[in-house]
């Protein structure tokens, strides 16, 4: 039986579905495809679903994969994907619309801190913003302030220019918005509702935590502990067939609708799928996002 699926070799996946050539279909169709692996990560009201390729000789396959001399830049590609995918789920997981987006910034006659300074000055915001929520009994049951927080410095825009140094800062501090204001006394704090689209914030995840360089990935930012990753994660050998995979790389927009509705009856595809074939080893990656039907653009879902 098999065991091994094609998740170590992602960055083979690079072909688009509408590209698919005979050789890419040969590929599709290959017999050492047995099965497809289904993983679905659960994030708040967005389920993410990851497909992928077993083999029944995976032996042969690697083989395949050797001969396809992967490049520095294919596996940057990948890298890249997933640090994005990581924040948004981090995001999506742990903030409602209940939560705040809060943009701190300087004042224009003051001179500004460099990168060790504005650390100090967010973590001394943060400090200020529990010390208020304690006060107040805003508690969890351990007797302490339940903040949760996600926050990003940046200093540059997106063409990588230097710019003012400013935060932002996603929190669930339940304080009233003004008193959230006050406690920034640097210069100006903007404080906003989060309005997640169809149960997500990864627009905004995108926005804060933009790079200077499309094609870089660095940690800038920072959170609180008590964040988690994801809510759940499974796994399902037999939720959607081979037959069915070919199906969605030979017609995404046409049959994804259906073959998701039914394998996800609670949930709601967002947008159009995207599936990608290899040129070297067998069968196709898969990846859509839905959310919970009950969860429209204003962010009404529940969140776990």
């Amino acid at each position: 039986m098999a065991k091994f699926g094609g998740n170590k070799w992602e960055w083979l996946f690079e072909t688009p579905s509408g590209d698919l050539k005979d050789a890419a279909f040969e590929q599709l169709r290959h017999g050492n495809v047995f099965r497809y692996r289904v993983k679905t990560i659960t994030c708040g009201d967005v389920t993410e679903v990851e497909m992928f390729p077993i083999y029944r000789d995976y032996r042969a396959e690697s083989k395949r994969a050797e001969k396809a001399n992967p490049t520095g830049e294919a596996q940057a590609n990948v890298n890249k994907r997933n640090a994005k995918k990581a924040i948004v789920r981090i995001i999506n997981t742990n903030f409602t619309k209940d939560d705040y987006h809060i943009t701190l910034t300087y004042r224009g006659d003051a001179p500004l801190p460099d990168e060790k300074q504005a650390q100090k000055d967010m973590q001394n915001f943060i400090r200020k913003v529990r010390y208020y929520l304690n006060k107040n009994g805003m508690k969890d049951k351990r007797g302490r302030a339940d903040l949760k927080y996600f926050y990003v410095i940046e200093f540059t825009d997106g063409d990588g220019r230097r710019k003012r140094i400013h935060h932002h800062i996603i929190m669930n501090a339940r304080a009233p918005r003004e008193v959230i204001k006050a406690l920034w006394t640097h210069g100006r704090a903007g404080v906003d509702e989060l309005e997640p689209e169809k149960g997500s914030l990864k627009g905004l995840a995108l926005y804060i935590t933009k790079q200077p360089s499309e094609t870089k990935v660095t940690k800038r930012w920072q959170a609180s502990r008590n964040l988690k990753p994801h809510t759940r994660i499974t796994e399902n050998n037999h939720k959607i067939s081979k037959r069915q995979i070919e199906a969605l790389a030979a017609d995404v927009k046409e049959v994804a609708p259906d073959i998701f509705g039914k394998a996800y009856p609670d949930l709601t595809l967002d947008g159009e799928p995207e599936v990608r074939t290899s040129e070297f080893v067998a069968g196709a990656y898969i990846y859509a996002t839905l959310y919970r039907a009950q969860a429209d653009k204003t962010g009404r879902g529940r969140n776990t």
